[in-house]
């Protein structure tokens, strides 16, 4: 009898609210599949918030969707795949096919299908891009989500360009958002942050803000009866709640307020359960544009590796072991967390 090789990892299981890690079989690659061994993992408010109360998934599954890892053996059909290459996964694919009553990326890695909280993952060749040379395992990962969404948020639908005079209002310096500063910054625009948090906002004028707020501050820079009020060109939420929307609605409505330009842009990022409300007139005659932006293509992953081995963006990250997953999920869901936090389910040992 052959022995049954395993693996620890970190399983999403219906009515858990915390991840249970267990020891499970290491996968076997398909025909078309690459078996890697995971470097390093990130952790996201979304893994946040699929294991609350807002979320109905009937599905068990291994978590983590920021992942990069050692190709170490594939199917019969792939080519081109180089043993012992480090190599960034395309993991929430947007087209990917749905579970009923769920958006299309829920059935992607670490998402529904297995993911990176685990020392094996596998996936298909065609979602794989080669992580540059000397760029560390911890760093590489981010560009598999974080970075990937802020690239998409920042160039793609808020239309950023290098060489951009525009002010840009950064609301939520966590994870994506100290990126998010950096990236716009790079481009040329004037950057504003704000956050709750006093080590996000000196987090932020350390990357180069112009000036950072507190949600009190933001609220009466904004106000209608503050002597010069405080505007945007555009304005990024990475927080998405109720409060946040009408902040940063309050920050771009004079740009609309001539009707020779365009208006001011809100775009929402990422996955929340926030009823925000629209006042249809307010939007309408102060020409506010409002978009939303969710991960990106696979060719915004190798833009997103770029920018890191560039050195454009320097993200700040912290590591920890696969085995104190429920921790670092806890205090990221406590607002804990300055930067990235990464998971090593490895060590950091590389193949």
């Amino acid at each position: 009898m052959v022995a049954v090789r395993t693996m620890r990892a970190a399983f999403y299981t219906p009515g858990d609210n915390k991840a249970v890690l267990k020891d499970t079989p290491i996968p076997t690659p398909t025909s078309k599949q690459v078996l890697l061994k995971v470097a390093a993992a990130g952790v996201c408010h979304s893994d946040v918030y699929f294991l609350s109360d807002d979320v109905a998934n009937p599905r068990t599954y291994v978590m983590g969707h920021e992942n990069v890892g050692y190709a170490v053996e594939w199917g019969s059909e792939v080519t081109g795949i180089v043993k012992g290459q480090l190599y960034a996964v395309w993991d929430s694919i947007p087209c990917a096919r749905a579970t009923p009553g769920f958006p299309p990326f829920s059935d992607s890695i670490g998402l529904g299908e297995n993911g990176g909280f685990a020392e094996y993952l596998v996936v298909a060749a065609s979602e794989l891009v080669p992580v540059p040379e000397g760029l560390a395992p911890e760093v590489a990962a981010v560009s598999a989500d974080s970075l990937i969404t802020v690239y998409n948020a920042v160039h793609n639908v808020a239309e950023l360009r290098p060489g951009t005079t525009k002010r840009v209002l950064i609301y939520g310096v966590g994870g994506l958002g100290h990126q998010a500063v950096q990236l716009a910054k790079s481009y040329g625009a004037t950057v504003y942050a704000c956050d709750f948090k006093p080590e996000a906002r000196e987090l932020a004028l350390s990357l180069g803000a112009e000036q950072v707020f507190d949600h009190a501050e933001l609220t009466a820079a904004t106000a209608d009866t503050a002597e010069n009020p405080f505007t945007v060109d555009i304005a990024i939420d990475f927080v998405v709640d109720a409060q946040s929307f009408n902040l940063i609605s309050n920050a771009v409505k004079r740009v609309g307020g001539d009707l020779s330009n365009s208006g001011g842009v809100v775009v929402l990022v990422g996955l929340s359960s926030a009823q925000l409300t629209i006042t249809p007139i307010i939007y309408i005659t102060w020409h506010i544009n409002v978009k939303t932006s969710i991960y990106g293509t696979i060719d915004d992953l190798k833009a997103s590796l770029d920018l890191l081995a560039r050195g454009v963006i320097k993200p700040v990250i912290s590591t920890d072991s696969l085995d104190n997953i429920n921790k670092v999920l806890d205090a990221l869901k406590a607002n804990e967390v300055t930067g990235r936090k990464i998971i090593m389910p490895n060590s950091g040992v590389a193949y």
